[in-house]
């Protein structure tokens, strides 16, 4: 019996639409309110400022989608780039050798948790939280509690780097934005259009049927949570090449701005439900009040406490959802 297609709808389409309003409505009124936020030249200033969380957020729904969380993508992102910083720096070895070693470290730290998670039982919430602890002393420890420079131009290019030099309105787009939409579009056709997707959502809707129904339950969430840690290791690079080196408070705060994206996107914490173009919106959403508010000169504590009311309300409205769909 396979998962039905059913099993794997997204959140209500209300949610989702409802998300890209509230981003339309907000633009409107910043771009009023602030004639500088107006224009191709701030909007790209916004998406490279949130690429890193989004790109993130790709992994994080598909763990969330299946019932998890994870809470270690920050910290994993600092020991992979610091990891391979001091394999560079300090060692001899070359960009692609650095850019190989960060991102099989990041699935290697991902799959230790969906093993954790999936084989020895732990929950979610606990084997995450050890490795987010582990991932970050060790970050500091093979760093000597210092940024790391002289890396090479290899390895900063994807962070750093811009394509399209010279075409009109595009001009100097930054790799990182690139990379975030090539992965918003497979991650959006794998979740919406193949079979692993359909058993994504069905683990997250109810693990014992899925189970039942003959779906390898145990290696789909291993899966989640090795391209989670991919993909963590991926922004670690990204952000090394940003600030043009690897320091071990990279993704200092990474898991809440991801999982607070995905949340607000419409992907419910209890699973079997959520979008890309939702969490998409969601970090959209979140690095729009934050450049508003920084145009605006507003102090960043009341700027902690507007994306703090947004998670509020967003979390509130999935538990109002799920009542009703109790009764």
């Amino acid at each position: 019996m396979k998962p039905s297609r059913r099993a794997a709808q997204s959140a209500p389409a209300w949610r989702e639409l409802g998300v890209f309003a509230v981003l339309l409505v907000l633009y409107a009124v910043l771009a009023i309110k602030e004639p500088s936020f107006r224009g191709w030249v701030n909007l790209r200033n916004v998406l490279t400022q949130i690429a890193m969380v989004a790109i993130v957020a790709v992994g994080m729904t598909s763990v969330i989608i299946s019932a998890g969380i994870d809470l270690s993508v920050g910290s994993v992102a600092a020991l992979c780039a610091c990891v391979a910083g001091v394999l560079m720096a300090r060692h001899g070895w070359g960009g692609p050798e650095g850019i190989l070693i960060t991102l099989a470290l990041g699935a290697a730290l991902g799959a230790l948790n969906g093993f954790s998670v999936a084989k020895v039982g732990l929950p979610p919430f606990i084997a995450t939280l050890a490795v987010m602890v582990i991932a970050r002393g060790l970050a500091f420890v093979v760093s000597g509690g210092g940024a790391i420079y002289g890396l090479p131009a290899a390895y900063l290019w994807a962070g750093s780097g811009n394509m399209f030099q010279q075409v009109p309105l595009i001009e100097k787009l930054p790799v990182m934005i690139v990379l975030m939409a090539v992965l918003y579009l497979i991650g959006h056709f794998v979740l919406q259009r193949t079979r692993a997707g359909r058993y994504l959502f069905s683990v997250g809707s109810s693990e014992e049927a899925t189970r039942l129904s003959g779906v390898p339950v145990a290696k789909v969430k291993i899966l989640c949570y090795t391209f989670c840690g991919f993909l963590a290791g991926l922004a670690g690079m990204l952000y090394t090449g940003y600030v043009g080196a690897a320091e071990p408070t990279i993704g200092d705060g990474l898991e809440l701005d991801v999982i607070a994206a995905v949340v607000i996107g419409g992907t419910s914490l209890s699973g079997g439900q959520g979008t890309l173009p939702g969490s998409f919106a969601g970090a959209l959403l979140i690095g729009l009040v934050r450049n508003g508010l920084n145009l605006m000169q507003v102090d960043s504590n009341y700027q902690k406490v507007a994306i703090g009311a947004i998670i509020y309300v967003a979390v509130m409205i999935d538990m109002w959802q799920k009542s009703r769909r109790r009764l």
